[in-house]
């Protein structure tokens, strides 16, 4: 029987890329006659880890790359490759001895910049992958580069199904903030929304999740959460029933990283799962999320936040329903079965 490599962070603190790990892992392993087979490529331990060098970290690598050498010539190998840093060198050398082994390989992208990363040293290793993608732009960049690639946006299955819409509750505007508390994650940008509902008197209670990156943000949140009496820090989330429990306790995802930071947030996807606009700053998909009513684009610097929240203040009703149709355009565009069976057939299959 053949076995498929699954190489992939999956343990660790919650980020995007584990949720749908985790998810799509599963769902090969129901659907396939085959042996699915596990090399945790995760390193972090809490969030204070996050793209940090240590020694263990070190030990790990000789570890996870002594594993490569049980592949054998008929396996499947499906490898998550980050872009960026010290882990693109990591899984550089992960893929240069996987093609040692096999010729059937799958390279999931979740970052920016891999066009970047593609030179003359290293252009004949990944011209020989089969390269998912998650959005247009990152398509069409390493297109440019002749490399084969599929473009398959990201999906979760509907952990809701029928669960109703919560109504806009008199206690005002319900914010969540769902993400790791940095700057590139919009610290600074959450510092200038608290201030602005605060001297506006703006009638919004904002429920930030998250772990911070760093002491100085540590820091920062704890005394955002001191300071003002409708923010309420919970800190990070550590499984998905909590996170859904939390996104129906409130009425609209405040998203607020650096322009184009981020390749196909997925909690864009969990907001719209649990009836959830989105106030967003602008990222490579944002425009898609506008262009359906869904989502309202926050400035670079935000100065819109208060026209937005005051209309969605004003029209109670006409808020509801936009409620209602980001539910909608969860089941209108996110098959997670069309998802996983494109995964499948890319992954599972020989390249022609």
């Amino acid at each position: 029987m053949k076995n498929l490599y699954f190489i992939f962070p999956i343990t660790g603190p919650n980020n995007g890329v584990k949720v749908i790990s985790n998810h799509i892992k599963r769902s090969i392993f129901n659907n396939n006659p085959i042996s699915v087979r596990t090399i945790n490529t995760a390193q972090a331990e809490d969030f204070s880890n996050f793209g940090k060098f240590s020694t263990k970290k070190v030990f790990h690598f000789f570890k996870l790359f002594k594993s490569l050498f049980i592949i054998e010539r008929e396996d499947m190998v499906y490898v998550n490759v980050t872009p960026s840093g010290f882990a693109f060198y990591r899984d550089l050398i992960i893929l240069f001895l996987c093609s040692f082994r096999t010729t059937n390989i799958t390279a999931h992208i979740h970052a920016n910049g891999l066009e970047k990363k593609v030179k003359i040293y290293n252009k004949f290793l990944f011209a020989k992958l089969k390269i998912i993608v998650i959005n247009v732009d990152q398509k069409g960049k390493l297109d440019s580069l002749k490399l084969n690639t599929f473009l398959v946006p990201n999906s979760l299955p509907d952990y809701f199904e029928n669960t109703p819409i919560r109504p806009l509750q008199e206690a005002g505007i319900k914010l969540i903030y769902l993400s790791n508390i940095s700057k590139p994650k919009g610290i600074e940008r959450l510092i200038k929304i608290a201030e602005v509902i605060s001297s506006k008197k703006l009638d919004c209670i904002l429920n930030v999740f998250g772990g911070a990156l760093s002491e100085t943000e540590k820091c920062t949140i704890k005394d955002l959460d001191l300071k003002y009496d409708f923010l309420n820090y919970h800190g990070p989330i550590l499984d998905e029933r909590e996170k859904y429990d939390n996104l129906l306790k409130n009425d609209a995802l405040l998203f607020l990283s650096d322009e184009n930071y981020e390749v196909y947030p997925l909690v864009y996807i969990e907001s719209l799962m649990s009836g959830l606009p989105i106030l967003t700053t602008k990222q490579i998909v944002s425009d898609n999320f506008s262009k359906i009513g869904v989502a309202d684009i926050l400035n670079e610097n935000t100065d819109n936040f208060e026209a937005i929240i005051t209309n969605y203040l004003e029209d109670p009703q006409q808020f509801h329903n936009r409620k209602i149709k980001s539910r909608d355009a969860y089941k209108q565009n996110y098959s997670y079965n069309n998802f996983i069976q494109q995964i499948e057939k890319i992954i599972l299959h020989d390249k022609n």
